[in-house]
């Protein structure tokens, strides 16, 4: 079994087999840059550059970026090669003496957003059987998705008075929806649609979504036009991307599809991934799932992304719909916070990272 040198790794859920990528500053070192999570410790990416004697390729130059937008433009074969240098890294003990110098404990950093979201895709997950032919989904907004750690400011929208007639106030439905997103890294050509089969190609990585739902707003939003109001004011991500690689000892069988589902979406190698989703309140875990369970494989709602022509590019988020939702009806203070794990390789447990959010009055 490969083993880590840096203390404790072994036995963390971000362990070898994880390596989750976010942006982070120290306050003795200001600019946001790239890391690498492992165990308590942050890998820092642009250390790593630095001591080392190729400075200007184009994964050297991603990695000294204090964002992962350049990193994800530069396809699966960059994507790999990194990781793969971060785990030698990690465990070749020719290295350690070196590498030490590029660890920053996790309790002295500061994280930031791990990219510009450049596009938000919200997915459904739940399908009933009328509606099992191809995946329903709303554009999102892109400029209010928000790092774990961020508080939220309870909005404002129109809602039903206590007379039954459309007021404008905050909200007094503040819901949550746990879902997972997956952030787009290759690019496809405009009118081309990307098969399902071709997952692997443009996904970088996984993340936590909190997708806020304001369920009063939602009673006076039209079905024809969808979800507005309800959803717009945000949605919460990790600070970590999980890279799809380490979630490869948890793939699993999808549920069996339905003969009428389009033609486009079927897949070679039908799979899901089996995460287990927890929500907590104020510290007491209120909800759980377990995402294998969803219909539509994220692989399929890619697919569904480029149909009808619409290009992937780097930084596009999809949600894959609520994997838990449910009547909170969340209090101003409150603090949610929603967590994952799935199996990893040799009978490891991995964790994708957190999304912790507190809720604050209004500002109107």
């Amino acid at each position: 079994m490969t083993t880590c040198w840096v203390p404790g790794a072994d036995e963390s859920p971000y362990n070898i087999h994880n390596l989750p990528f976010g942006v982070f500053s120290t306050a003795d070192e200001t600019l946001p840059r790239i890391g690498v999570r492992i165990g308590d410790q942050i890998l820092d990416m642009h250390k790593a550059v630095l001591s080392g004697d190729c400075q200007t390729c184009a994964a050297c130059t991603a990695l000294r970026d204090p964002a992962l937008n350049r990193l994800l433009t530069l396809g699966k074969g960059a994507w790999k090669q990194i990781r793969a240098q971060a785990q030698e890294a990690l465990t070749e003990s020719s290295i350690q003496d070196i590498a030490t110098n590029w660890l920053t404990p996790l309790n002295e950093a500061i994280m930031h957003a791990p990219l510009l979201v450049t596009d938000y895709v919200d997915f459904t997950m739940r399908a009933p059987d009328a509606a099992r032919i191809y995946p329903r989904a709303s554009n999102g907004r892109a400029s209010t998705l928000i790092p774990s750690g961020m508080d939220l400011a309870r909005p404002s929208g129109h809602r039903r008075g206590d007379d039954g007639r459309p007021v404008f106030g905050p909200t007094r439905a503040l819901d949550i929806e746990a879902e997972v997103g997956f952030l787009i890294g290759g690019e496809s050509a405009l009118g081309r649609p990307v098969s399902p089969d071709a997952f692997e190609e443009h996904v970088f990585g996984a993340v936590l979504l909190n997708d806020w739902t304001a369920r009063d707003f939602a009673e006076l939003e039209t079905d024809g036009l969808g979800p507005f109001a309800s959803k717009s004011f945000a949605t919460s991500m990790s600070a970590w991307v999980t890279p799809i690689e380490a979630l490869s000892a948890a793939r699993t069988a999808a549920p069996v599809p339905n003969a009428d589902m389009a033609s486009y979406l079927k897949e070679s190698d039908r799979y899901g991934f089996d995460l287990h989703l927890n929500i907590e309140v104020n510290g007491v875990a209120v909800a759980g799932a377990d995402f294998a369970e969803s219909y539509w494989t994220p692989a399929q709602q890619l697919a569904q992304l480029t149909a009808g022509g619409a290009l992937l590019r780097p930084g596009l988020l999809y949600g894959s719909g609520e994997a838990v939702t449910g009547q909170f009806n969340l209090q101003n203070g409150d603090t949610v916070r929603i967590t994952a794990t799935a199996p990893g390789p040799r009978g490891t447990t991995i964790a994708l990272g957190e999304v912790e959010t507190r809720v604050l009055p209004s500002i109107t």
